[in-house]
């Protein structure tokens, strides 16, 4: 995780900047969805969870979302499976 997305996010929301425009910014300059997570836990001081939630559902990473929808639930599925194999 690179933690100049901090510093990038914070003077563009010292500027003024909406929330969203500084994510998009961020995306727009490589910087990854974990990234922006990590900015909106500094600069907003949100929890992590209220911070992931934010960013998962933002404009900014919809075409993403699907797939990490996806990803998470095939990740929780095997933890279940396996979970119920080691109960055998």
């Amino acid at each position: 995780m690179r933690t100049d997305a901090i510093e990038r996010a914070t003077a563009l929301w010292t500027e003024g900047s909406r929330w969203d425009a500084v994510m998009q910014t961020l995306r727009a300059e490589s910087y990854s969805k974990a990234d922006c997570i990590r900015a909106s836990v500094e600069v907003l001081r949100l929890p992590l969870a209220d911070a992931k939630r934010l960013v998962h559902e933002s404009q900014v990473w919809r075409d993403v979302r699907d797939a990490d929808d996806e990803w998470h639930d095939a990740l929780i599925a095997e933890l279940r499976a396996e979970s119920l194999a080691d109960r055998r």
